[in-house]
This record gives structure tokens, sequence and C-alpha cells, in this order.
């Protein structure tokens, strides 16, 4: 700043040293030009501190928001991976609950058809009983219906009917 103070007061001092050398010597550009440098100058001692800092502020400024939008996107970038890593875990415990769900449904299923088994071959079994306990029945009705009709047949009196009972039973 200075050096340019320096210089340009040298300048002018030689342009209105040598009058000749300088042909708008007659108007008021030079002067003019000099009132122009010196306030420039003279903002610029006012100024420059203030304006350094402003600008510096501002880059400062501008470099946090811009370190502070970096850290969002690494957080959002973390956020991102993290929720990925729950997508992929919720994803492995639904198929383990599928496949639970698939091996529980085998079970009850082979638990329904063994019970259903068994409850067929009970019924059989029950069905087998019954039909041998109805056909022991109709075979002694048609026995009983055979010798009523025989007895009819035969007037046998009962000392004779138990004379043929203990002949054949003893």
């Amino acid at each position: 700043m200075k050096k340019l103070l320096i210089f340009l007061g040298l300048t002018t001092t030689a342009l209105l040293a040598n009058e000749h050398a300088v042909t708008l010597t007659h108007s008021d550009f030079i002067p003019r030009v000099i009132n122009f440098v010196i306030f420039v100058a003279i903002l610029w001692y006012l100024l420059a501190d203030k304006v350094k800092t402003f600008y510096a502020g501002r880059t400062q400024g501008i470099a946090d928001s811009f370190a502070e939008v970096e850290a969002k996107l690494k957080e959002s970038k973390a956020q991102k991976e993290a929720l990925k890593a729950q997508v992929e875990e919720a994803h492995k415990k639904a198929e383990d609950i599928i496949k639970t769900a698939q091996k529980e449904v085998e079970i009850i299923k082979s638990n329904i058809l063994n019970s259903a088994k068994a409850e067929v071959e009970a019924m059989e079994k029950q069905f087998n009983d019954y039909k041998s306990f109805e056909e022991s029945k109709m075979k002694k009705e048609v026995v009983k219906d055979y010798l009523n009709n025989l007895a009819k047949d035969i007037h046998l009196s009962s000392e004779e009917v138990a004379n043929i009972v203990t002949k054949k039973v003893g």
C-alpha cells in the first residue's frame, strides 16, 4: 500500500513538474486524477482492514458451511449404510421366519395326518368289532330261529331235550 502511494506521488510530481511533457496541462484532468487517486488511497487506508476482515470472515463462513455440508453428507451416508444393514438383517429375519413357518406347517401337517390315521384305524377297529358283534348276534338269532323251528317240528319233551344236551355235554 505504501509502495503504491509513493509511486502515485512520484508520478504525479513528475507530471506536474514538467508542464511541456503533458499536453493536458491546460485542462483539469490531471488534478481530477490526483484527487481520485487520493480519494482511493484514503478509502483504501480507512476500509482496507474492514474489507479484508469481511472477506476473511466470508471465506471462513463459506468454508464452515461447506464443512458442515460435508459432515452432513458423511452422516447421511453412514445412516444410509446403517439402514442398508438393517434392511439386510430384516430380510434375513424374514427368511428365517418363513423357514420356521414352513417347518411348523410340516410338523402340524404330519401331526394332523398321524392323528387322522390313528382315528381312521380306531374307527376301522371299532367297525370290525361292531361287525363281529353283529355277525355273532345274527348267527345266534339264526341258530335260535332254526332251533325254534326245529323244536316246533320235533315234539320233544323237556326230559328228552335234557338228555340230548347232557349226552353231548357229557
